[in-house]
C-alpha cells in the first residue's frame, strides 16, 4: 500500500493506494496520522477510493487512527470507499463510528463536528475488535 498527502482547503488528504492489509499498512497510516495530529492538524481525509481490500488489522488501523485525531482535537473521514469496503463498514457497525462521504470534495466541504468524550470510542475500539476479528475469520 501506498499513502501520499496533499493539501485540500483546510484538510489533508491521504491518497491510499492498494489493499489495506497486514502490519505494514496499519503501521503507514498510523505514522502518517500520529504524525498529523501532533502538528495540530484539524481534519484529515482518509480517500479509499484506490484500496480494493481491507483486512483486520487495516480496519485497526482506520479505528485507532480515528482514535488518534479524536484525542488529539482533531477529525478523520473517509471519503470514496469502495462498495466492499463499505459493506464491511456495515456489518462491523462501524457506520456509526467513521463519519463516509463520496467524494474528498464531499468530505473537506462538511463542518467539523464537535469532538465528543474520548471513552465512547475507547470502548467501542475494545469491544468491536473482538467481534470483528470473529467476523472476519468466520468470512
Amino acid at each position: 500500500m501506498k499513502i501520499s498527502e496533499r493539501q485540500f482547503g483546510d484538510a489533508i488528504v491521504l491518497d491510499l493506494a492498494g489493499p489495506l492489509t497486514g502490519g505494514t499498512a496499519a503501521g503507514l497510516i498510523d505514522s502518517a496520522v500520529r504524525r498529523l495530529g501532533e502538528t495540530g492538524q484539524r481534519l484529515v481525509v482518509a480517500n479509499l477510493g484506490k484500496v480494493p481490500s481491507v483486512d483486520l488489522a487495516g480496519l485497526s488501523a482506520l479505528i485507532e487512527a480515528y482514535r488518534t485525531m479524536r484525542a488529539s482535537g482533531g477529525i478523520l473521514r473517509l471519503a470514496a470507499i469502495t462498495k466492499r469496503i463499505h459493506d464491511l463498514i456495515v456489518i462491523t457497525r462501524l457506520l456509526t463510528v467513521f463519519d463516509t462521504y463520496d467524494s474528498v470534495e464531499e468530505a473537506v466541504g462538511r463542518p467539523a463536528p464537535v469532538p465528543n468524550d474520548l471513552t465512547e470510542t475507547a470502548q467501542l475500539s475494545m469491544m468491536s475488535l473482538g467481534r470483528i476479528r470473529r467476523f472476519l475469520h468466520r468470512a
